[in-house]
């Protein structure tokens, strides 16, 4: 029986919360008829269907439907603004609400319709953005900045992307201009690992070091932080190997290690760039996962008593734990020797901690974006 009523009970609330959530929607706005007939209530749109939105002066008002040639403009208390406007949209001329991305002397404004986002660029009137006239159409407010001119090409057909030419032309700041981009690294390392006199029970010497020259090659995704200039998050997945050896010698006993490695590093560093030319300065730094795939380790131990020597081999006597966390950092050059395309050149450290041991890591990169 309770079977039953939860089988009925959960399509039922599903079918309520659905019924209910346009009243979810609701918030504090204003509506604009004409140039100055402004009212204060609740507003209820669905940025799907442009044409129309819904208006409450109080919470138990009737609902009133205004279509977009009816207002002039209406917006939310948190200063979004929708603008009763005729435009092409998708191929018919059509009054819609538009949304406003930028103010200033870069308008820009925003459809989301069924079909997608359209973008309108408020010169001398609408003119609908697409990719094929987006460069041309944004150029002259790109011509007095010799930065912004060179940096155009990067400016692409989305709302974060425009939103930030926007804001920066209306600002008169010439950042760096932010891209979503991905690529292949390359890192050349030197890597010291210094082991705790604890980390295994056969170790005879105390604490020491051991030094491993490798390499690594990986993937990378670069993602701009839109709301803070010069600011981006560098994800980075890379594989490599790792060769380690030393020996320890006394009088009453020697000991020849070696550990051998295969890992995966994982790091989401923030970057910030310090310029925006076509050389760019940048630092960086920010966690890094390290994971163990595969390893072994072996020891030789010789033990010299009274003349006689005895001779131990350890298999697997030393081992690291799979996964262990740290901290990367670094600087750099990001050269771009095409519009939208750069090669990388970086300096960074590392400081890994795992159980008994600490990895310490030196390197020379090289990213090429695709």
């Amino acid at each position: 029986m309770n079977r039953k009523n939860s089988c009925f009970t959960l399509p039922l609330f599903l079918m309520l919360l659905l019924g209910w959530s346009p009243s979810w929607a609701q918030s504090k706005g204003y509506i604009v008829q004409g140039d100055t007939a402004y009212t204060d209530g609740y507003i209820q749109f669905d940025r799907r269907k442009p044409f129309q939105v819904e208006f409450q002066r109080a919470k138990k008002s009737p609902v009133e439907t205004y279509a977009a040639n009816e207002l002039t403009e209406f917006g939310y208390i948190d200063s979004t603004r929708y603008m009763a406007r005729e435009v092409e949209y998708f191929g018919e001329k059509r009054m819609l609400f538009l949304r406003e991305l930028s103010e200033g002397e870069l308008n820009l404004y925003e459809a989301h319709g069924e079909g997608g986002k359209q973008f309108y660029l408020n010169n001398s009137n609408l003119t609908q953005l697409t990719k094929e006239n987006l460069q041309t159409n944004l150029q002259p407010y790109a011509v007095s900045s010799p930065s912004w001119k060179r940096q155009l090409p990067r400016v692409r057909l989305s709302e974060q992307s425009l939103r930030y030419f926007a804001r920066n032309i209306n600002k008169g700041k010439n950042p760096k201009m932010s891209m979503l981009s991905f690529g292949a690294v390359a890192s050349f390392n030197r890597s010291t690992m210094r082991v705790a006199s604890n980390a295994y029970s056969e170790n005879g010497f105390g604490e020491y070091s051991m030094t491993s020259e490798n390499a690594e090659a990986g993937i990378f995704v670069e993602s701009p932080v839109w709301q803070v200039n010069n600011l981006s998050i560098v994800s980075q997945l890379s594989y490599g190997k790792m060769a380690y050896a030393t020996t320890r010698i006394s009088t009453p006993l020697d000991q020849h290690i070696q550990l051998s490695l295969n890992f995966l590093k994982l790091s989401i560093t923030p970057r910030y760039y310090l310029n925006a030319n076509r050389v760019s300065f940048y630092v960086e730094a920010g966690p890094e996962l390290f994971y163990v795939a595969e390893q072994s380790s072996n020891m030789l131990e010789a033990k010299h008593y009274n003349n006689t020597t005895s001779i131990h081999e350890h298999e697997d006597v030393f081992q690291l734990q799979k996964a262990s966390f740290g901290m990367v950092a670094g600087a750099g050059l990001q050269i771009f020797y095409l519009p939208k395309h750069y090669i990388n050149l970086g300096l960074g450290t590392g400081h890994v901690v795992g159980k008994g041991y600490t990895i310490n890591n030196f390197s020379t990169s090289i990213r090429v974006n695709l």
